[in-house]
């Protein structure tokens, strides 16, 4: 039986040799030292200039933007010396995921160093979502009387009203988009507010941080930023890649310096967790898939707060890295059993002829998020998975413009809250109300545009003949993300490839033709059953051993 992806695959439009600006390209790329292909791939991304080629392809500390272009930083800056001189007790109120784990900690470690009187607040999953009124009550019990939070806030309206009845000043921290009013605090930094100045709005959680951490180097005149900064870079960067931010702009700054860091002076911890994990070299890939995970797995399904233990800690041994690793093991073998048991609720049920595909049930609440990503990409449409306790997850289909919060905010009737933003978003609900919300939403989205997702590859390349010394121009352009993809390549139908099937449940396969290794994750069900030929897009993916991934196929 043929296996034929729903994706529709485009060549850019027009080829290199079709552009109007085709010398000028390849211009660039000589003098840069690199293939044609690659500078046409930046000249897509809008990098047009050459002042423009070389800051995307060297970026560097002068590059990262001004903090103070952020509102309210003066006045958070101006409190925290404040707090810090009258040894204040200062809470950081963070968030489960890994953007909030490096954002508290690169905060923790940046106050510690001016001495303050500090303590990190995560909340366990089913607290749910940023500070709570529970939490500030829990944290003025404490005497603090300043609570900076980090990678969250926007939203808790409750939560900033009580501490401000308890006198408790709120420097709220944040990069989610404001769905509703502003918070009412004593100063607000987020790069989505609407009377916004700064230059570049799609900061993680953990560059807002670290902005904030900037600042406050810069009003000290005694201290070097330039020499400081590579203390703090690598959390952002980590913060950064693993919330799937768009890696262009000062983001891509962040991210190419941190894991210059990483790879060349790595902070002590990262050293013993990259070498238990047998990395030889960092880069983006290896951050979203081997380290960000793990960190992840510790606030999906135990206690977020030991991974942040974790990190301020540069004497962790390695049986405290091992358990996180043990923890990660665990979350996969959860995944991939819920996510089965969700797709045979969905077909079931008929929900996959559905716009969104909205499914509730018995669902772990700390991987429903990775349930919800993994039903996007396999039926190709977004999606939103509810546990049992009316806590939901969503995730949009990658290579869509479709964004998840806006039909979510638009049935905020039946929820009790929500945010989130275009790629991801969380909510809360009554659990009387799923099947209304389910058939709501419907409407929504069918008023719109339908989803066509797209697949652009830059040229058709038979795997037989990539040239190898393309593996070493990629290294250029990492890192590699939302925002700045991998380049995608198109191989026509071939038939002498030989696979194997790995993975616990077999549902990996490495494929091997003429001494070239290409994994396709996640597709072993669809080459089990008897094909001849193969065509598939694919992306280069280690520099260092010189291996594919496949990102879609067909067979015949």
């Amino acid at each position: 039986m043929n296996y034929k992806s729903m994706n529709t695959w485009q060549e850019i439009n027009p080829s290199l040799e079709c552009h109007p600006n085709k010398n000028f390209i390849h211009y660039l790329a000589k003098q840069t030292c690199l293939n044609p292909l690659l500078m046409y791939k930046i000249f897509q991304q809008g990098i047009k200039t050459e002042e423009q080629v070389w800051t995307f392809l060297f970026p560097s500390v002068n590059d990262l933007h001004d903090p103070f272009l952020l509102n309210d930083m003066k006045k958070s800056v101006v409190r925290i010396i404040q707090a810090l001189k009258r040894q204040e007790c200062i809470v950081i109120f963070g968030d489960y995921d890994f953007d909030g784990i490096s954002s508290s900690t690169l905060l923790y470690t940046c106050l510690k160093y001016f001495g303050a009187d500090v303590s990190i607040r995560l909340p366990i999953r089913h607290e749910g979502y940023g500070i709570s009124v529970k939490a500030v009550e829990e944290i003025s019990s404490k005497g603090a009387t300043l609570i900076i939070t980090v990678d969250n806030g926007s939203s808790a309206h409750d939560a900033l009203k009580v501490a401000k009845e308890k006198g408790i000043e709120v420097i709220v921290t944040d990069h989610h988009e404001i769905l509703a009013k502003s918070p009412d605090c004593y100063a607000f930094i987020n790069p989505k507010r609407i009377d916004n100045l700064y230059p570049y709005p799609n900061l993680s959680g953990a560059g807002v941080a670290f902005k904030l951490v900037q600042a406050l180097f810069q009003v000290t005149t005694k201290l070097s930023w330039e020499k400081y900064m590579w203390e703090f870079i690598e959390m952002a960067a980590l913060g950064t890649i693993a919330d799937l931010m768009p890696l262009d702009g000062e983001n891509r700054v962040i991210c190419s310096l941190g894991i210059h860091k990483m790879n060349n002076n790595p902070h002590p911890t990262l050293k013993k967790l990259i070498d238990l994990l047998h990395i030889m070299h960092i880069d983006s890939s290896k951050i979203a898939f081997q380290l960000a995970p793990i960190f992840n797995a510790v606030g999906r399904i135990d206690d977020p707060n030991r991974a942040v233990q974790v990190l301020i800690n540069s004497h962790t041994n390695e049986k405290e890295l091992k358990g996180l690793i043990s923890i990660n093991g665990k979350r996969r073998s959860l995944s991939f059993n819920q996510y089965q048991v969700a797709e045979e609720r969905i077909l079931l049920n008929g929900w996959n002829r559905d716009q969104i595909i909205v499914v509730d049930g018995d669902f772990h609440h700390g991987i429903i998020g990775i349930i919800a990503a993994k039903i996007a990409e396999n039926f190709q449409k977004p999606a939103i998975v509810i546990s049992q306790s009316g806590t939901g997850s969503a995730r949009t289909v990658q290579g869509t413009n479709f964004s998840i919060i806006k039909p979510i905010e638009s049935c905020s009737e039946f929820l009790i809250r929500y945010g989130g933003h275009e790629g991801a978003a969380g909510l809360t609900i009554e659990v009387d109300k799923i099947e209304s919300f389910r058939r709501a939403i419907q409407l929504i989205v069918m008023s719109g545009q339908p989803l066509k997702p797209i697949i652009q590859y830059t040229n058709q390349i038979d795997i037989k003949k990539f040239p190898k010394a393309l593996f070493d121009d990629l290294d250029a352009l990492e890192p590699f993300g939302m925002g700045n993809p991998k380049p995608m390549f198109y191989c026509p139908m071939t038939s002498d490839l030989k696979y194997e099937l790995f993975g616990k449940q077999k549902e990996h396969v490495k494929f091997t033709i003429h001494e070239r290794e290409l994994l396709a994750f996640s597709k072993g069900r669809y080459i089990q059953n008897q094909w001849s030929s193969l065509e598939f897009l694919y992306t280069p993916n280690c520099w260092k051993e010189k291996n594919f991934l496949i990102h879609d196929l067909r067979t015949k």
